[in-house]
């Protein structure tokens, strides 16, 4: 058993004595199969129900045994009862170094160059929030959206974690059925406790506990394309994501077909966030033809973008005739 798997049990074992019942004793002697180690030890459930100070030892004595003759359990018993993610939110620098390391830093599904924004949302709003997500992508803005499962596989759990440690802004829907769902509610946690931008889309529901005081986008009855645009406009009202969200969108509208990135540049400028400096360097980079030019001659004149500064060489007394 290697170190990092020797920490993983630990982690287990606290689990274990703060939060078991009996029943979870059963539940976890059939996942492993070894339900004859725990209900052969001779003092664990006595030592349990009667808060015996050899509780602990008990626990990390019939664990230790489990888990010796297969390792593999260790991955599965985390995974069964969620406790990577009481960890995190007991220990989250720990959790980081003990459950992230192992995963890739550098997750593919956040598009480079694009800001990272994870959706939370309920199970059955997966394809209204694939189609905000397509709209967020014109603006520069990769969204992760979870819950492509009801009961998420091991693997899809542990890429939601990366995700949740790696996200920059966090947008989530609220609607009936919200504070309901665990999983949701421990994203909005965990987004909490990483102090990341959360954006509330209301949906039938305002934001309530910790959340509660986002004012949020009122989504309900709006498109996806609009609301996405009512994102971009509050992320750029905050001077923290300006710069760079200006950067992402220019990257975003080089690859638009002709007549959305018209339309974006001229949403864009309606809201008067962005200065005609930015509007300037936006323009310049964002690969215009010269058919848009002429759609975006006002906004062209207004920012003195494309235009070229005369050079006047410097002339020396010194030179003969």
């Amino acid at each position: 058993m290697d170190k990092t798997t020797r920490k993983k049990v630990a982690v287990i074992s606290n689990y274990v004595e703060g939060n078991f019942s009996e029943a979870d004793w059963y539940t976890l002697g059939q996942i492993t199969g070894r339900l004859n180690v725990i209900t052969g030890h001779p003092r664990l459930f006595r030592s349990m129900h009667f808060g015996d100070d050899d509780y602990t030892f008990c626990v990390i004595e019939v664990l230790n045994q489990i888990f010796e003759e297969n390792e593999e359990l260790v991955e599965e018993i985390i995974d069964y009862f969620d406790i990577a993610l009481w960890y995190q939110q007991k220990e989250p620098e720990k959790h980081k170094k003990l459950f992230l390391n192992s995963i890739s830093v550098s997750p593919d599904f956040w598009k480079e160059g694009c800001l990272k924004l994870f959706l939370s949302h309920l199970t059955n709003n997966k394809e209204r929030m694939s189609y905000l997500k397509s709209f967020l992508d014109h603006w520069g803005i990769c969204a992760f959206v979870a819950h492509e499962d009801i009961e998420p596989s091991r693997e899809w759990r542990y890429e939601v974690e990366v995700a949740l440690e790696t996200m920059e802004v966090m947008v989530v829907l609220v609607e009936p059925g919200f504070k309901d769902s665990d999983w949701c509610c421990q994203e909005v946690g965990y987004a909490l406790g990483r102090k990341v931008e959360i954006i509330p889309l209301r949906a039938g529901m305002d934001p309530f506990g910790f959340f509660g005081k986002y004012q949020g986008i009122q989504a309900k009855g709006k498109t996806p394309a609009v609301v996405a645009e009512e994102i971009v406009c509050t992320l750029l009202k905050k001077p923290k994501y300006r710069t760079q969200l200006l950067q992402c969108i220019g990257k975003a509208l080089a690859s638009l077909q002709s007549d959305t990135k018209l339309i974006n540049v001229n949403i864009l400028d309606s809201w008067n966030i962005a200065t005609d400096d930015q509007l300037k360097t936006l323009l310049e980079r964002i690969s215009l033809s010269e058919y848009e030019k002429k759609q975006l001659k006002d906004i062209i004149a207004r920012t003195n973008a494309f235009k070229v500064e005369k050079v006047i060489p410097e002339v020396s007394d010194d030179i003969p005739f």
